[in-house]
C-alpha cells in the first residue's frame, strides 16, 4: 500500500458511521467527545476549534491509480467518511482558521484506509467528485447546525469563517 494510505482500524470506523449516520455530518466542539479517537494527537493541542465528520458513499465503482501498478478501489456503496479539523491560527497574519482535511474508506482488498488531503489532494478531490461528501471538501464555512445531511452541510449561513492556508512545501525553500 501507497505511503500516502494509512490503514485505519475497522472498528474505529464503524464507530463514526454508526455515532454520525450515513448521509449525516457532526460538528464536534472542543472539549466534547469525538468518535473513533480520529484525531487523537491533535486533539491535544489548545486552539483547536471543531472538529467535522461526515459520511457518504461512493456513487459507482471508482479506482484511484496510485502508480502504474497498484490502485485503490473503494467498492460501490461502501461509507466514505471526511473529516476535517479547524485549528486557530492567531500566529501568522490575521487571526484565522487552517483545516486538517482527510477522508477513510474501505477498500476492495478488506482494508479501511486514511488519506490526509495534504498528501495527495488530487485523489482527495476525485474521491470526493465520486462520492456524495463534496458539499464539505469544498465548504469554506460551518454550517448554521451542528448536525444534519450530508446534502446541507453548505446551505444556511456560517457560524465560522474558514480559510484554508497553502501549506509551504517542505522539498522547496
Amino acid at each position: 500500500m501507497a505511503k500516502i494510505f494509512k490503514l485505519f482500524p475497522e472498528n474505529r470506523y464503524k464507530e463514526i458511521v454508526r455515532e454520525v449516520g450515513i448521509y449525516q455530518y457532526c460538528i464536534y466542539d472542543k472539549d466534547e467527545s469525538v468518535p473513533g479517537g480520529i484525531f487523537n494527537k491533535e486533539l491535544n493541542i489548545q486552539n483547536y476549534n471543531c472538529v467535522v465528520a461526515g459520511t457518504g458513499s461512493t456513487l459507482s465503482m471508482y479506482s484511484v491509480q496510485i502508480d502504474p501498478v497498484q490502485k485503490i478501489i473503494i467498492p460501490k456503496g461502501e461509507q466514505v467518511i471526511v473529516v476535517r479539523l479547524l485549528r486557530l491560527d492567531d500566529k501568522h497574519g490575521s487571526p484565522h482558521y487552517n483545516a486538517d482535511d482527510q477522508i477513510i474508506f474501505p477498500t476492495i482488498d478488506g482494508n479501511i484506509v486514511r488519506l490526509a488531503r495534504k498528501d495527495a489532494p488530487d485523489h482527495y478531490i476525485e474521491i470526493a467528485k465520486h462520492t456524495n461528501i463534496s458539499n464539505i471538501v469544498d465548504a469554506y464555512k460551518l454550517p448554521e447546525f451542528k448536525f444534519g445531511s450530508v446534502d446541507k452541510y453548505s446551505e444556511k449561513g456560517a457560524k465560522l469563517q474558514v480559510e484554508l492556508m497553502p501549506r509551504k512545501d517542505k522539498n522547496k525553500d
